[in-house]
């Protein structure tokens, strides 16, 4: 069959990538793709037929001269589509489906190999790593290194935002995939052991393909949980280590660390904004769930040790100290120790650690109540190991493992929508929600003058209240560290933040309980707008300043991408984002308040998205200042952490870009880029508002996008629109606006109002800015991989759904052509991502079995809409095959 390429063996490491000098040949990519979709192939000559297996690659070849302008060929794809029933195209959209998710697996070896290649092969380190921002300060005075460090507090938070379109069973098949492949790359395997991988893949394959690509049912909010987990389990819990053993060759960093300075998060199973299956059973579940995984974790890697160390006590002379502890604990335990094992202190300690670690799980007599108890029983075993070389090994890892995750992995947020809080306060102040701003800030600062001491049982039925109530019962059970922030979103008046306050204080946290940090989210433009006033009114309001002391005076604002994206466009986002975090800096220093930024990103660039070591250099000078938080989202999660070295190496590029930031120098922006960036985003602005605000533009989405279908498809426990009485696009929330648009190849939210804007602009200003400002590098850089990913001409095909909207089209594409024009001219006429060579490559070697996918989803959604039930299951397999192949959902 002319369109399976032979599958070559690995080329030695090419002189040039393009991009980095003596890096790996892009081909590579190339070909291992051909590999996996050869053997691929022979699965499906197996499992459906050698017909079949040729018809799919005809199918892929006409999809790729369509592409080139090959009219006849588009013709007689839709021939081919029109003249099959759903259960005839449904092997071809599966099949399509796991050649995407194979190219994902070929790019991602590709990273690997040119990590591992900078490793061997460069003395400054992969860019954004710590070893080449060790080199690139290595002439900053050593104080300023030191004071970088110790400001250093970095959180990653895991959400469970309905992002992620693959099964877990579907996941655990590509892992397999994954690992054979990269086994495949080594340049030792002889040609026996080749054939015999080669097996285990088809075997592997073979799997894959007989396993149902979406899911039956809806999950349920603990499937969100325990797939958050499992990336803990599968990759998390041994990278971070490395992590942190990387800050101490490259910066003189504490090994074993004394503090945690990359700490987690997770939202699965708290976070409670529109959606109605998370509650307080599901608050006290997770921590259930998080405390049983981490205490697995810690006794696996103790009993590891234990079985490893066998160091005789008349060669190490274990400490009185040590001796005694073992002792004591043999009496307390009753613990039988293996008689061979006696003359082998350290040995029957760990096996003691581990038997306090299993009582601990059972929750009984004798078990650690807190990961300090178990700190000190490992710091007793560090003290006794008589080398250093052992102190610093597996048994330092396990010390950092204690320092970050502790008994609780992720520490769990509560987040809730103020209009959710503010109903819940009425539901104790008589005629609060009748009163006006000034009177509800008045109410509930009385409100909770007049608290109790003691925690106030709430109503039965009132669930925001329950909720609050399981988190102190939480923090009671497992330590206040297991519980992270409340997190308020669509934030609009201080009275929002207050309403949070009162509720908390209810609950006992902050009186009898230790006070958890209240984190407003601004979303819209106007909300942002409004940020700095509203802080100010918390600031000079008595009950807040008192949270505020019980923390140190620090306070954590997050920063909505998502929806201040939807509301008012991508340009016109990012600078209100930029903005704000300038004037609420300011306004923190004024009046005594450290502020720490908490960013709400996404996968897109619309949603924040993009390279995060880019974005977070791209932050205003000195509103890092050392610390950050970051929300991780569905498919990014799966790309960053799914492999142990790749998620160090991301782990690396944020950490690096934060310590950078703290050191960069204090550049002013020149006020000409300051005006240049309002003038865009006020304009891009308008011009996006009145293509959104047009009275038939949301009935035109509904009919060019999926947008009907994803409400039935199973990616998520929360809805795809806010339950706030609000219709059409208004109640739409931005992940399912993203995804549409990503579906149909368009992605106007990341684009669209960006090229009158620029067009209107001056060139030479524009290539001054990306020279000289991250801000609007960052930007230019998302706008450039935003249009890149889109794709018009398959999106022009979505427009034969449309009944009338071939004047919104024309205005569209309009844009499109002039948002391009004007990158390439900003540029130089270099074209897209022409500095990019590599990521142009990654990009481009998904489109052959993308395309069929979108070609196929247009022709299910019109069967669907024309009463075809049958292909609504199938119509929903394209959409997350697209996924795959976009690698965004949202």
């Amino acid at each position: 069959m002319a369109a399976r390429a032979p599958v070559t063996a690995p080329p030695a490491a090419a002189p040039d990538s393009g991009a980095e000098r003596g890096a790996p040949a892009l081909a590579a990519i190339d070909r291992d793709t051909r590999l996996l979709e050869n053997l691929f192939a022979d699965v499906l000559a197996e499992q459906v037929g050698e017909a079949f297996r040729d018809e799919l690659f005809t199918l892929r070849d006409r999809a790729a001269a369509w592409r080139r302008g090959d009219a006849e060929a588009g013709e007689r794809l839709i021939a081919f589509l029109r003249d099959r029933s759903p259960a005839e195209l449904e092997p071809f959209v599966r099949a399509c489906a796991i050649q995407l998710h194979l190219a994902n697996i070929a790019e991602e070896l590709e990273r690997l190999r040119r990590r591992r290649w900078h490793d061997r092969h460069s003395g400054r380190g992969q860019p954004e790593s710590l070893a080449a921002l060790a080199a690139d300060t290595e002439h900053t005075p050593p104080s300023a290194v030191r004071e970088a460090l110790e400001q250093l507090e970095v959180v990653l938070v895991l959400t469970a935002h309905p992002t992620e379109a693959m099964r877990r069973s579907v996941f655990n098949h590509h892992q397999r995939v994954q690992e054979l492949t990269e086994e495949l790359d080594d340049p030792r395997v002889g040609a026996s052991r080749r054939a015999r991988l080669e097996a285990e893949l088809r075997e592997a394959l073979t799997l894959w393909w007989q396993t149902d690509e979406i899911r039956r049912s809806r999950p349920l909010v603990e499937d969100e949980v325990r797939r958050n987990l499992m990336f803990f389990e599968a990759v998390l819990f041994d990278a971070v280590p490395e992590l942190y053993r990387e800050l101490s060759v490259r910066f003189g960093f504490p090994w074993p660390p004394e503090r945690p300075v990359l700490r987690f998060g997770s939202w699965a199973g708290s976070d409670m904004d529109g959606n109605p299956a998370v509650d307080a059973s599901t608050v006290t579940r997770t921590l259930e769930l998080h405390r049983r995984l981490a205490l697995r974790l810690l006794r696996r890697r103790v009993r590891e040790l234990a079985a490893r160390w066998s160091q005789a006590d008349r060669r190490i002379k274990p400490s009185e100290e040590l001796i005694a502890s073992v002792e004591r604990d043999e009496r307390e335990l009753a613990a039988r120790i293996d008689h061979r094992n006696r003359g082998e202190t350290l040995r029957r300690k760990l096996t003691l650690i581990g038997e306090r670690l299993d009582r601990a799980a059972r929750g009984e007599a004798g078990g650690y109540a807190s990961p300090a108890e178990l700190l000190a029983d490992l710091e007793l075993v560090h003290r006794n190991t008589g080398s250093s070389w052992v102190a610093s090994g597996a048994l330092a890892r396990l010390m950092t493992q204690v320092r970050v995750f502790g008994f609780h992995i992720a520490a769990l947020d509560l987040r809730q929508s103020a209009p959710a809080l503010r109903a819940a306060v009425a539901r104790h102040l008589p005629g609060f929600a009748e009163l006006g701003e000034e009177g509800r800030q008045a109410a509930i600062a009385e409100a909770i003058a007049k608290l109790p001491e003691a925690a106030l049982e709430p109503d039965p039925d009132d669930a925001v209240g329950l909720a609050f109530q399981a988190v102190a019962h939480g923090m009671r059970e497992h330590g206040p560290e297991a519980l992270g922030r409340i997190v308020i979103s669509m934030v609009a008046s201080p009275s929002d933040v207050l309403a949070a306050l009162y509720l908390a204080r209810r609950a006992g946290i902050g009186s009898k309980l230790p006070a958890r940090p209240i984190v407003p989210l601004f979303e819209t433009v106007d909300d942002l707008r409004q940020a700095t006033a509203t802080m100010e009114a918390l600031y000079a309001t008595p009950a807040y300043a008192e949270h505020l002391a019980a923390l140190d005076r620090e306070q954590e604002i997050m920063l909505g991408y998502s929806d201040s994206a939807k509301d008012g466009g991508f340009i016109a986002s990012q600078w209100e984002l930029y903005r704000v975090q300038e004037l609420l800096v300011r306004s923190g220093d004024e009046h005594d308040v450290a502020i720490r930024f908490f960013h709400g990103r996404g996968g897109p660039g619309s949603r924040g998205g993009g390279r995060t070591h880019r974005a977070i250099l791209a932050q205003p000078a000195h509103t890092v200042r050392g610390q950050i938080a970051i929300t991780e989202q569905g498919e990014v999660i799966s790309q960053r952490y799914s492999h142990a070295e790749l998620a160090q190496r991301s782990l690396e590029q944020t950490v690096s870009a934060v310590l950078l930031a703290s050191l960069k120098d204090d550049d002013q922006v020149p006020s000409r880029f300051r005006a240049e960036a309002e003038r865009l985003a006020s304009r891009s602005r308008e011009v996006y508002r009145d293509l959104i605000g047009r009275p038939n533009f949301f009935r035109f989405m509904q009919q060019i996008t999926p947008l009907d279908a994803l409400a039935d498809l199973n990616i998520g426990s929360r809805p795809a629109s806010r339950p706030d009485g609000r219709r059409g696009l208004e109640s739409l929330r931005a992940i399912p606006w993203v995804f549409a648009w990503m579906q149909n190849r368009l992605l106007l939210p990341s684009w669209y109002g960006a090229g009158t804007a620029l067009a209107e602009g001056d060139d030479e200003l524009h290539r001054e800015m990306r020279e000289r400002w991250p801000f609007f590098a960052a930007l230019y850089s998302n706008l450039e991989m935003a249009l890149y990913k889109a794709d018009l001409g398959v999106a022009e095909r979505y427009m034969a759904l449309s009944d009338d909207g071939a004047e919104l089209w024309e205005e569209i594409r309009a844009e499109y052509d002039r948002v391009t024009a004007a990158l390439e001219s900003i540029s130089g006429g270099r074209g897209l991502l022409a500095d990019s060579p590599a990521l142009l490559a990654r990009l481009e070697h998904r489109n052959p079995w993308t395309d069929p996918l979108s070609h196929m989803q247009v022709d299910l959604l019109g069967r669907v809409r024309s009463g075809e039930a049958a292909a609504k299951a199938l119509l929903l397999q394209t959409i997350t095959g697209i996924a795959a192949g976009m690698r965004n959902t949202g």
